[in-house]
């Protein structure tokens, strides 16, 4: 089998499975997650450096080459932003001139520079959460430096972080009724949280989800593969 070939049926299959993990339901799939990402990060990663490798060579001159080259070089970045996206890739998800993912035009290590600190959830109160009350985006979790849990607000006009964090101190069970959630409730005088803010509208909504999962397995969150979604 020719390098085209190999390079395009690898890269095809790749922009192919990138929906399907992002899209199973299943437990035994959602635990599989993180490992299949990363997995499939690693093939696009390889192949992205055959094809870097490609554009050196002196065959660039060929013009069917360079095309070549050039279409592939188009399917490895549908791959990258499918892996995060599923079959609906978000306008503002893209990668830029190095190859990198971003995400309304940050990295998600750029993005992970950008945590607000809350302090300790038993201690969150209206007060501290009213300024954020139309803003969405990420929320973390840690305890002991570790981060155990990632989630994100996204009702914009129905109190944003404000509703989302309240739930897991007040009185209603409303969101503890999966196992992070629940394990959030019980270990509220131990977590320390933060926030990400991503903006305060529909089209953030699409940039939200998307940051989550790459978020998810850039922190490797132990919470989320065991208990989330």
């Amino acid at each position: 089998m020719s390098f085209w070939n190999k390079v395009g049926n690898l890269v095809g299959s790749i922009v192919e499975v990138a929906p399907e993990i992002m899209n199973s339901l299943h437990k035994e799939a959602l635990k599989k997650q993180a490992t299949m990402q990363k997995e499939t990060e690693r093939k696009i990663n390889n192949h992205e450096r055959n094809i870097t490798q490609a554009s050196k060579s002196n065959k660039m001159d060929d013009p069917n080459y360079a095309r070549k080259v050039q279409e592939e070089k188009e399917k490895i970045e549908k791959a990258k932003v499918r892996l995060y996206t599923g079959e609906t890739s978000p306008t503002n998800v893209k990668v830029n001139s190095t190859g990198s993912v971003t995400f309304d035009g940050s990295t998600v290590s750029q993005w992970n520079s950008r945590w607000i600190s809350l302090g300790m959830l038993s201690s969150l109160s209206l007060e501290n959460l009213s300024q954020y009350n139309k803003k969405i985006g990420l929320y973390k979790a840690e305890m002991n430096g570790q981060v155990v849990y990632l989630g994100r607000a996204i009702e914009y006009a129905n109190g944003g972080f404000r509703k989302r964090l309240r739930d897991y101190v007040r009185e209603s069970d409303s969101a503890r009724t999966h196992g992070s959630g629940k394990k959030m409730h019980e270990n509220a005088n131990a977590i320390r949280l933060s926030i990400l803010v991503v903006g305060d509208s529909q089209e953030d909504v699409d940039t939200v989800k998307a940051l989550e999962k790459a978020m998810i397995n850039h922190l490797d969150v132990r919470w989320n593969v065991q208990h989330n979604r």
